[in-house]
């Protein structure tokens, strides 16, 4: 039986994620700060261990008798002294390098693999993220980067309050939605399969719809539909002059105002399976 340590398992996604893996046969180790927040939103079949990312000593006791690594981190303000992207990203390299880990499985992002698609624009996220995947290039761990694009989970967890909807606009092209369901499915097939070492797989839906259309449809899921509006970004970037947690959601917006999301996915389907959910049914 495999066995994966995950860093970042109490997140909104790696609960999906580490699902999948019990129940695919595949042993789960939780390096967690918060074991009582672990065990209520966990699976009973994972095993959770006391570790901090800023504790090298920790992660290496953690990877002890386990064959790969699952990173699933957060970005921090810019500003923060600690960035679990990048100075955990280190951290985990030295552990690995003391443990004999088999290979490193990271989500990343899709603007972090083809910057590109922001039509020259940047944000802090993506330029931190890039530096974590760097170290790990250059560390020789064997390495399996996801770049998704946007989840469908998103629309709850950012943009739904109570019976409404408020997004920010505008976000002019289309976007290749992902369910965190059918994610966690092409995760495991990739943990599974093994496959080449070194692969950077891109993780998009099923369907190029954008973000006005994604939350419309969203909305008529429920009964009764929830009520939609959009703030404009300028607006949410002068409140964020006085409100910080307006000021990232206004960068948020600004970067992707123009970004221009291709459909790159290909290989990704070909070797880990088409998704499947859409707007309508990833709830389900």
């Amino acid at each position: 039986m495999k066995k994966i340590a995950v860093i970042g398992a109490t997140g909104s996604l790696a609960p999906m994620v580490i699902k999948e893996m019990i129940e695919n046969g595949i042993a789960v180790k939780a390096l967690v700060r918060n074991t009582e927040k672990a065990k209520k939103v966990l699976p009973s079949e994972v095993e959770i261990v006391l570790a901090d990312l800023e504790d090298v000593d920790s992660l290496i006791k953690g990877f002890a008798n386990v064959d790969y690594v699952y990173l699933n981190l957060s970005t921090e303000h810019p500003d923060s002294k600690f960035q679990p992207e990048c100075d955990g990203v280190r951290n985990v390299i030295k552990a690995c390098e003391s443990t004999g880990i088999k290979r490193i499985f990271k989500i990343s992002g899709l603007g972090a693999f083809r910057k590109d698609f922001a039509q020259g624009k940047t944000i802090f996220v993506n330029e931190i993220r890039i530096k974590g995947q760097e170290l790990i290039k250059s560390s020789g761990i064997p390495y399996t980067f996801f770049h998704p694009s946007w989840f469908m989970e998103s629309l709850e967890l950012m943009f739904q309050k109570g019976n409404k909807l408020n997004g920010f606009k505008p976000i002019k092209h289309p976007i290749h939605w992902i369910a965190g369901k059918d994610y966690s499915r092409m995760v495991i097939n990739a943990i599974k399969n093994e496959g080449p070492e070194n692969k950077d797989y891109i993780m998009q839906g099923p369907e190029s719809i954008t973000l006005h259309d994604a939350l419309v449809r969203y909305s008529k899921t429920f009964s009764p539909p929830l009520k939609v509006s959009e703030t404009p970004i300028k607006l949410i970037k002068i409140i964020g002059l006085l409100v910080s947690k307006f000021k990232i959601i206004g960068m948020m917006g600004e970067y992707f105002k123009e970004f221009k999301e291709e459909f790159i996915a290909d290989q990704t389907w070909s070797e880990l399976g088409k998704p499947t959910l859409t707007i309508e049914t990833f709830r389900k």
